[in-house]
């Protein structure tokens, strides 16, 4: 079969992450090796057995002699289970600690990629990469090793026993076999094809549970329940036809090799009958032709696995292959603390969309922030506010343009030091399914539990934490649905207190929330905003009510992606232009 030694790219790159479990990858194929000569063994046992027993004996062998020779087959059989129990071991610990190696560096992989990535994938796609299809490609890694030596071993084997016991019969039978690999062919193209729409649905349905699950608000509030529910059976339905296509295929394949099968064995007994053929002879060319079948099965179920996972592992390995478009250079050296100012030098800015570069969101942006000042942007809804905060993390690289930290490019400075003297409080907070105070602890895993509470106190988070059931141990759930919108904004803020970081990044953290909770999270922001005077930190904040910025140092107004005014409160209110026309829109009332 020449697609055994044609293996398709993806399963070679597969089979490269075997070399640090080499030695129990040899181990198992040798055992696996044992296994197929034990077959091979048996066969002539048995016609051994058969031979002195009933041919050879003329009915005089005791009871005790019979049983001895009787006792040779259920010592090879041990030795055969043996064999065959330690290279199913070893070969599915292999496939299973690669596969599972590959899902980390799969997980690992994602961290390195940049935003962009992200904005065009689907989470639920993502999702099925890392799941549905690493459990796909688990089977073909097990399936490959093991019964890739295994099972043409045991052909071999049983083969040169049956050429030993009739050779003219042996070669006769064997023209039926290649028949075999018509189904093969056939069938292991219909499930490639079938396979890779299968998996095309799977990634479908866990991105609208996904979606479903969490909007599942919006879902209730909007009454699309019942539609909701009709677009994951249409889902559900379109899966089962594609793996029942699948499963047709496999299924279709068997009972053709076993046709071939039942017609060589018919073959054999009427040769038997027309030869006059001894007993011992027949029972262990039937025999050979049993052990012959099922390594003929198994070598079809390989390529109808290989053909199954080769979707899956070309959509694995296409995750794999992406490169992130914001790098790090190889020597970049650790960029010191703030000590003068952060600058914005011509910056320019275009996101892409499907690889293609949308319209320009930031344009020739000159600012220079000095260390320990308070600026606020402001802008209409789409001015590129977010997006010139996305900047200073290197979230996003600029198009034209450098942003600067006391002058060094931050192109040139490794994303650990760059990222360290950040924080970053956002309007859509995210806390992980854990305690509070590991929320709390998120940028500084090893801050002790007094500093937890000190940083809550600041962020006026202390007092609802007390009532919480485990107080400071109680999980929040995902997301944290089982707090109130102000609580996770305070959380967030107590988490960025913690850090004290000399860059603080606040993005309209109050534009979501009601009344009350703005007027608690604007006292924590107060405290925040405090302590960042007395030590020097140097924030940004992005204000939706520009009530809450009005005390900034200076304030930053971006219209359609340019720095049109910038200055205090005051002053921007004489010049009656773009921020006093804001500031009239939400106060005419």
């Amino acid at each position: 079969m020449s697609w055994l030694s044609k293996l398709n790219p993806q399963h070679q790159r597969l089979l490269g992450y075997v070399q640090p479990y080499r030695g129990r990858l040899v181990a198992g194929i040798l055992l696996g090796v044992g296994y197929s000569a034990s077959n091979g063994a048996t066969m002539y046992i048995v016609k051994e057995v058969w031979k002195k027993v009933f041919e050879d004996s003329g009915g005089t062998m005791t009871i005790w002699q019979a049983l001895g020779f009787a006792a040779l087959l259920p010592l090879v059989m041990a030795v055969r289970g043996l064999c065959d129990f330690g290279a199913t071991y070893l070969v599915n610990w292999v496939g299973t600690r690669v596969v599972n190696e590959l899902r980390g560096k799969l997980f690992e992989h994602l961290q390195t990629l940049s935003l962009d990535f992200f904005t065009d994938a689907r989470t639920g796609d993502l999702i099925s990469r890392s799941t549905n299809d690493v459990n796909a490609v688990q089977n073909a890694v097990s399936i490959v090793i093991g019964d890739i030596i295994k099972q043409p071993a045991t052909l071999v084997f049983v083969v040169a026993v049956l050429l030993k016991l009739d050779w003219r019969l042996t070669l006769a039978t064997l023209i039926l076999f290649p028949l075999c690999v018509i189904p093969i062919t056939v069938f292991g193209r219909r499930i490639r094809k079938a396979a890779k729409a299968m998996q095309q649905h799977q990634a479908s349905l866990v991105s609208v549970l996904h979606e479903a699950l969490v909007g599942m608000r919006v879902v209730k509030a909007f009454g699309a329940e019942a539609s909701e529910s009709k677009s994951f059976r249409d889902l559900c339905l379109n899966l089962f036809r594609q793996r029942m296509r699948v499963v047709r295929a496999k299924a279709a394949s068997t009972p053709m090799i076993e046709l071939i099968s039942g017609v060589a064995a018919a073959f054999v007994f009427l040769y038997a009958y027309r030869t006059n053929m001894p007993a011992s002879t027949l029972v262990s060319m039937a025999l050979g032709l049993f052990f012959m079948y099922e390594p003929v099965k198994k070598l079809s179920a390989v390529q109808m696995q290989l053909q199954e996972s080769l979707s899956a592992a070309e959509r694995v390995f296409y995750v794999m292959d992406q490169k992130p478009t914001v790098v790090e250079v190889p020597t970049a050296p650790a960029l010191p603390p703030l000590a003068r100012a952060l600058e914005f030098d011509h910056v320019s800015f275009r996101y892409k969309r499907d690889g293609q570069e949308d319209r320009e969101v930031l344009h020739d942006v000159q600012l220079t922030i000095p260390r320990g000042s308070l600026t606020a942007i402001v802008g209409s809804s789409g001015a590129g506010k977010t997006t010139l905060f996305n900047l200073i993390p290197r979230f996003y690289d600029p198009t034209a343009g450098s942003v600067r930290v006391d002058g060094v490019d931050i192109r040139t400075v490794t994303f650990a030091s760059l990222r360290a003297q950040i924080g970053l409080v956002t309007q859509e907070t995210f806390l992980f399914n854990d305690t509070v105070a590991h929320n709390i602890a998120y940028g500084k895993p090893d801050a002790s539990r007094e500093e937890i509470i000190a940083a809550a106190r600041h962020a006026h988070a202390h007092e609802f934490i007390m009532q919480m059931p485990a107080q400071y141990d109680t999980l929040v759930g995902d997301l944290g649905m089982k707090i109130s919108g102000g609580q996770r904004q305070r959380l967030a803020i107590a988490r960025a207190i913690l850090r004290n970081p000399p860059i603080l990044l606040l993005d309209e953290a109050t534009s979501a929330l009601d009344t009350e909770s703005e007027r608690v999270v604007q006292a924590a922001l107060d405290e925040l905003m405090r302590a960042a005077g007395q030590r020097q930190i140097t924030m940004l904040v992005i204000a939706h009510r520009l009530s809450t910025v009005q005390h900034a140092d200076r304030i930053i107004v971006l219209d359609k992606g340019r720095v049109v005014e910038q200055g205090p409160h005051a002053e921007l209110l004489q010049q009656a232009r773009v921020y006093r026309r804001l500031y009239e829109l939400q106060f005419q009332v």
